[in-house]
């Protein structure tokens, strides 16, 4: 039986797999293994291509967010709207820096519904909006908002890379756009890595100092604040300068997969998440009435999915703790009752997706999914 994985590495091309390893044998051979040019230099294309005035490598997305807030002075007593649907590391961020986490449901496209924030009675300190699966919140409309409340943003960006809203890219538009490089992501490393990006330089100075243990810049031994470590590695950033090449290139695939999907999908009456904007397609979701059933017919066959996520973040969140206020979560319930994704990635050939339209149009997938 054919076989075609959620996403695998064993997929990516013969020839990025050896500019990967050139580029790590540059950075083996340099002896350089912490800060440096390889760091400053992916920090440079990073912000370029962003059209942001500074970038900030760290060790990964959680850690950007936690950094961020720290930097805004987020902290207790302060009330920051996130998302219900969402990485429960968005919530342990806000957590990990005192402050009290409020769930704002999504609307049908997964995304932060925007009209649920303005019209909250809360007295927000920040917001946190996640762009969820390759599309991006409503942003002018929050930006708006938050300026005109004093309102602070720090973006969300783990599955945007190079999503846009009016040509404006997600990241762009907070106090702080905060990026994961997790592998699988759109702009992945070959490890765990991360990075702020921001146009304010006062900002981006207190970051850089917060993330390197708070030091004095030009002397790791004098400090200003009670800092952290957390430090994109030259290994990591050059293979990011390696990846952001192809950036663009690669979203387009993701796109054109996607739009394959929705052509053979849609007669089928089978329901795919509504795209509001462009979307950069880091998950291609479709909805299951019969998701578990759905899921295990589609293994019988071969086809390897994901759940994203099996429930609203804020029910993982307060496991650990009753740091939160309680929201409505109707829309990120259903969600994560019946959402599936499906097989997408740069490298996927055509013979795979393939494989998969046909075992979706087999009679008892079909049958489980309406």
């Amino acid at each position: 039986m054919n076989k075609v994985d959620f996403f695998s590495f064993k997929d990516a091309p013969d020839s990025l797999k050896e500019e990967w390893k050139a580029a790590n044998r540059e950075v083996i051979d340099s002896g350089q293994f912490i800060g440096g040019p390889y760091v400053s230099k992916f920090e440079t294309e990073w912000a370029n291509y962003l059209g942001v005035n500074h970038a900030i490598g760290v060790g990964n997305g959680y850690d950007a967010i936690v950094v961020a807030l720290k930097i805004l002075g987020i902290g207790e007593g302060d009330l920051v709207a996130l998302p219900s649907h969402t990485f429960v590391a968005t919530w342990l961020a806000v957590g990990a820096v005192g402050a009290t986490p409020v769930g704002i449901d999504c609307n049908a496209s997964g995304l932060m519904d925007v009209d649920l924030v303005l019209s909250h009675k809360s007295k927000f300190a920040a917001v946190i909006p996640v762009h969820m699966h390759g599309q991006m919140v409503d942003m002018p409309r929050l930006v708006a908002w938050a300026n005109e409340n004093g309102v602070k943003i720090v973006e969300d960006c783990a599955q945007a890379h190079g999503a846009r809203i009016n040509g404006k890219l997600a990241g762009t538009w907070g106090n702080f756009g905060a990026f994961s490089f997790y592998p699988t992501k759109n702009l992945g490393a070959l490890g765990d890595a991360g990075s702020l990006v921001t146009n304010d330089a006062l900002l981006a100075n207190k970051a850089r100092s917060y993330i390197n243990y708070g030091s004095v810049p030009g002397n790791k031994y004098e400090y200003q604040f009670q800092g952290i470590n957390s430090r994109l590695d030259p290994i990591q950033a050059t293979i990011l300068s390696v990846n952001l090449k192809y950036l663009d290139t690669w979203n387009a695939k993701r796109k054109e997969i996607a739009a394959i999907y929705i052509e053979n999908f849609q007669p089928l009456g089978i329901k795919t998440l509504p795209i509001e904007s462009d979307s950069v397609y880091h998950h291609f979701i479709i909805e299951s009435e019969r998701r578990e059933m759905t899921r295990k017919l589609l293994e019988t066959s071969g086809i390897k999915t994901e759940i994203h996520y099996p429930q609203a973040a804020e029910l993982s969140y307060t496991k650990f703790t009753k740091n939160h206020f309680p929201e409505e979560r109707k829309q990120a319930s259903r969600l994560a009752e019946k959402t599936l994704s499906l097989p997408i990635s740069p490298w996927m050939g055509f013979a795979d997706i393939d494989l998969v339209i046909e075992a979706i149009r087999s009679k008892k997938i079909l049958d489980s999914l309406l």
